[in-house]
């Protein structure tokens, strides 16, 4: 338990560090970086902005706001999920990027947003898809704490790329509904568990005692000792029978 909440903080905390980093280098160097490393969409030059424009933001408002949530996010990810963490995270960066890249605006699209909604698709759908206890759990903190995030899907709102939030959000339960399958260390240990109780159930229901099978060749041994009884006894009546005809 230790361990992972180490790994989740040094994770989260490290990719947000480098965003913000980015970000003062971006701003004392002249605010270049959009333009250089955003995601220009369906542009031979935007495929670098798949990967780099969620480390790029426009200014302080864009960065304080995608930061808590990317910080919060990405640490339930890695906490609860310490197996999958990487390919899902790796997963939602990447498709996202390319869906927007693909079928976003001809703008240039920058920020953490969209990462964010895949992370929170992702950790508020796998409940539903893996019903798992700990998973469900981890889904309702999201749709409570971040359920009013939906309305950043909507278009028309100025200065939003709202194309990010709604692919990010398509990416996340994809990605949910394609993982469920994959467990986690405690999901297969209950798995295990469930399946050694049922298999004593079958053998409780299905499989004879060993004793069963003794118990027969007693009741057979039984009955074809009273038949030869019987059959002694119906031949001396038909011999009497005969004597007194």
């Amino acid at each position: 338990m230790t361990k992972r909440f180490k790994t989740a903080l040094t994770w989260s905390v490290g990719l947000l560090a480098l965003i913000w980093g980015l970000f003062l280098i971006d701003l004392l160097t002249g605010g270049r970086m959009a333009f250089w490393y955003g995601l220009h969409t369906r542009e031979i030059a935007g495929l670098k902005g798949i990967v780099a424009a969620p480390l790029i933001h426009g200014g302080w408002t864009h960065l304080i706001s995608n930061s808590f949530p990317f910080l919060t996010l990405t640490g339930l990810l890695i906490f609860f999920y310490p197996r999958l963490w990487p390919r899902v995270l790796l997963m939602l960066w990447l498709g996202t990027g390319l869906l927007v890249w693909t079928m976003g605006r001809p703008v240039t699209h920058i920020g953490a947003s969209g990462v964010v909604y895949a992370l929170a698709a992702f950790l508020g759908f796998s409940g539903f898809f893996r019903r798992d206890l700990r998973a469900i759990v981890v889904s309702l903190l999201v749709l409570f704490y971040y359920g009013s995030m939906v309305v950043g899907v909507l278009p028309g709102q100025e200065g939003i790329s709202w194309e990010s939030h709604l692919l990010g959000l398509v990416m996340g339960a994809g990605a949910a509904y394609g993982f469920r399958g994959e467990l986690e260390d405690h999901e297969i240990e209950a798995k295990n568990k469930r399946a050694a109780r049922d298999a004593e159930v079958v053998e409780e229901e299905v499989f004879l005692d060993p004793d069963t099978f003794q118990a027969t060749k007693q009741e057979k041994a039984e009955r074809d000792f009273w038949d030869k009884i019987r059959e002694a006894a119906g031949r001396n009546d038909a011999s009497a029978n005969d004597r007194f005809r």
